[in-house]
């Protein structure tokens, strides 16, 4: 059982992840690149194939009623699911490395070496998965009562959709644990996740939820830069819809650098084997 630890500031947690991010900016751009080629040639080499590239320089219709805008969302395509492969595969390989990078330090591995498919990556992607499934289980859960709560009172149907939301987000924060436990080969199971998280459940949430952000909101701004200086400046093509992709793909792999670094922290402090608030 380990030592409790002191107690954790999530904005000293971000505070960490972020700086150990821009100290290792050059080992980020090496370890990133080839998941970032490689989501954004299977997205472009997609697109193209399926004749469909050019709609992304076109405003989609607004779906005419609820029923439509859930038939968009829940409809997948072959191109869909050859890019859901590629993203989560990229996704395990960086996200493996990029853990291991902050708990254990430099192991003398090539980047090719640090990204190589192995069964620790199978037991990563396992977890992962299993969390994914329990938030759906839990969401489904959840939904009944609230929204039968929903129904008779439509004035609170956002506020029941928001607890469903919180809820998960908790169990879900309390949980993972689990993810950098295998990034680096630790037996953790779900019930230690929420022995060592006891107390912890916002901060977790937090951790969850807020690294990425920054990141999201760069998006934001690249985006429209994109959408009024490129396009119109070189017009629609193929061949900028990869450079475009290319680039929102670096700033979402930095998010989950932030992401994976707080988490890595987190566990770190909570192991009991550093002390609280080293970075």
């Amino acid at each position: 059982m380990p030592q409790p630890a002191a107690p954790l500031a999530l904005s000293t947690v971000l505070a960490h992840a972020y700086r150990f991010l821009w100290q290792n900016r050059q080992d980020f751009l090496a370890y990133a690149f080839l998941p970032v080629v490689l989501v954004a040639a299977v997205k472009t080499l997609t697109l193209w194939a399926s004749g469909e590239w050019q709609l992304v320089f076109e405003p989609a219709p607004a779906p005419q009623n609820q029923a439509d805008a859930t038939a968009q969302i829940l409809e997948l395509t072959p191109a869909d699911l050859v890019n859901l492969v590629v993203t989560l595969a990229t996704y395990v390989m960086f996200a493996v490395a990029w853990h291991r990078k902050f708990l254990i330090g430099n192991e003398g591995n090539t980047v090719g070496a640090a990204l190589r498919w192995s069964n620790r990556h199978w037991r990563f992607l396992a977890r992962f998965i299993l969390l994914l499934l329990i938030v759906i289980v839990a969401s489904t859960v959840l939904s009944f009562p609230l929204s039968a709560i929903g129904a008779g009172n439509p004035a609170i149907a956002p506020f029941a959709i928001l607890a469903v939301l919180t809820l998960v987000g908790l169990l879900y924060g309390r949980l993972l644990l689990i993810v950098p436990a295998a990034a680096t080969d630790t037996p953790l199971g779900l019930k230690d996740s929420i022995d060592r998280t006891k107390g912890r459940s916002w901060l977790m949430l937090g951790v969850a939820v807020m690294p990425p952000l920054p990141a999201m909101l760069v998006m934001l701004l690249v985006s429209f830069l994109l959408a009024n200086l490129f396009i119109p400046l070189f017009g629609a093509s193929v061949s900028l819809l990869l450079v475009m992709t290319l680039i929102q793909q670096a700033i979402v792999f930095a998010g989950i650098a932030a992401g994976v670094t707080a988490l890595s922290i987190v566990h770190r402090e909570l192991s009991g084997t550093r002390p609280a608030g080293t970075a």
